[in-house]
């Protein structure tokens, strides 16, 4: 068990919710927390039929005793599988074929309720005292087209088919859909894929949109860790981010009301200009010097105008929602491309497309801006060695502007600054080096500008050494390390 560095408290704000009981550092452990439950998204995610094991995609391959999706013997006596495995079996219910192995696999639906009961009937204990009181906003939920979806393909599924009903009512069944739908988080699996799992700890920590805490997963075991990400006062609340940190208020809100089941007033949402990030700004195309911005942005309907008082222009928060959703589905197609020349040209194209439409710092383009961040010195023809100085200069340019906006948005040690200071490395060491090859720079002055790119790498390598060593950014964090020792021992033999 480790450290309590926290207290649980409730108000009618935020129900329960997380307080420190000391006084943190940046970077400090606070809880590790095990998942209740660990399982696939499902169909109604739009995720296709994975190993019930690993997670893999998996194709007409199946459990020889069930007869559901299994990549493998190794994983048919994976210890979550053989319990519902049992089940399956003993009410002769089996996955049934598909046409298409990579579309989305509603059958999976039940799969984490289950093992979520499942886990209820093992450690009933802990069911009472961590998630029996968890929020599962029934009465919302039961307006929504999920809800009915969910009471046929998991809660008669389960009672009726699997012939469980002497076990879990269908009343608990619902619950443990409710507490899923508005607890759980996504997380990578060891096979790459999303998957979801139930943190009893994690999911008292309140929502914020400028969080203080991150966590890591860790593959092996799917254990939390959550640590503080900026110096926190003892008795201050431990905020979260639910959502995508780089989306627009708009987005954001929407997701938390559709998700969460709640409006988030945070001092960003608050704020039309997203604490001055622009993250949410337009450009006026009626006037040379205006920008677009909410009257209210905690009004998703409320009128948007120009800030040049001359203009006059305005549109509705409804025109601009379908505007971003337009935009969004073509940034979606990007990131869908294999990184390769036409990944980069694209990304480029779209920039030059919306830049006129777009302040620079708008969250669309500045997630452009970071995948190109990470393709340029990396794919074929834009290797790090070949990139001419002016495409070096811009992917310092992207790094610097994705690092201004997370000081505000997700101040201190996120995975994302992490990565971000990493790729800025590079291009500051190539352009000293070029500027001294060809004699724009002394020797002096030379060491003087590798400074920057050492702390850069310093910097990653201590954020991602607490990242999954197996992960991405635990991967980049290693490198990150071993690039810092690199330039240590070139800087001393210049």
């Amino acid at each position: 068990m480790d450290a309590k560095h926290y207290n649980v408290l409730r108000d009618d704000k935020y129900g329960r919710y997380l307080v420190t009981s000391k006084e943190l550092d940046g970077g400090e452990l606070i809880f590790t927390d095990q998942p209740f439950a660990v399982g696939p998204k499902a169909g109604k995610y739009n995720t296709p039929p994975l190993c019930l094991g690993c997670y893999c995609p998996v194709e007409n391959t199946l459990c020889s005793r069930c007869g559901w999706p299994v990549c493998g013997a190794q994983c048919e006596r994976d210890p979550q599988h053989i319990a519902e495995c049992e089940i399956f079996s003993m009410a002769k219910v089996r996955f049934q074929p598909v046409a298409d192995w990579t579309s989305s696999a509603p059958q999976l639906d039940c799969i984490t309720p289950l093992r979520l009961l499942l886990a209820k009937e093992k450690d009933p204990e802990r069911w009472r005292q961590e998630l029996e009181m968890m929020e599962v906003h029934t009465e919302s939920r039961q307006q929504r087209p999920t809800w009915s979806m969910d009471q046929v393909n998991i809660v008669d599924f389960l009672v009726d088919h699997c012939k469980l009903g002497d076990r879990f009512s269908k009343e608990t069944v619902q619950k443990a859909c409710g507490i899923l739908e508005v607890n759980a988080v996504e997380i990578p699996s060891r096979g790459g894929f999303s998957i979801r799992a139930v943190y009893p700890r994690l999911a008292i920590a309140a929502h914020s949109c400028v969080p203080n805490i991150v966590h890591t997963i860790l593959q092996d075991n799917y254990k939390v860790e959550i640590r503080a990400a900026i110096p926190i006062k003892k008795g201050e609340p431990l905020y979260l981010c639910y959502t995508h940190a780089l989306s627009p208020t708009i987005v954001r809100r929407e997701y938390l009301l559709e998700s969460k089941f709640f409006n988030c007033d945070c001092p960003r949402c608050s704020d039309p200009t997203e604490l001055g990030t622009h993250l949410s700004t337009i450009k006026c195309n009626k006037c040379d010097n205006g920008v677009i911005l909410s009257t209210n942005p905690l009004d998703n309907d409320a009128q948007w105008i120009c800030t040049e008082k001359t203009c006059g222009f305005k549109t509705s928060g409804g025109a601009m929602r379908k505007m971003l959703a337009v935009v969004q589905a073509e940034v979606d197609q990007l990131d869908l491309l294999e990184p390769g020349p036409q990944a980069i040209e694209q990304r480029e194209a779209t920039i030059n497309k919306y830049k006129s439409v777009f302040h620079p710092r708008h969250s669309i383009l500045l997630s452009i801006k970071y995948a190109l961040a990470q393709l340029y010195g990396r794919v074929e023809g834009y290797s790090i060695d070949e990139l001419p100085d002016l495409m070096l200069e811009r992917k310092a340019e992207y790094c610097r502007m994705v690092l201004k906006t997370l000081d505000v948005i997700t101040p201190g040690d996120s995975r994302m600054r992490g990565m971000m200071l990493y790729e800025l490395h590079a291009p500051l060491m190539y352009l000293a080096r070029n500027e001294y090859s060809i004699g724009l720079i002394t020797k002096d002055k030379l060491k003087e500008r590798l400074q920057e790119p050492l702390q850069c790498l310093a910097d990653a390598a201590r954020i991602l050494s607490r990242e999954d060593p197996q992960s991405p950014e635990g991967i980049t964090g290693q490198i990150a390390a071993q690039c810092l020792e690199q330039l240590k021992a070139s800087l001393e033999a210049i």
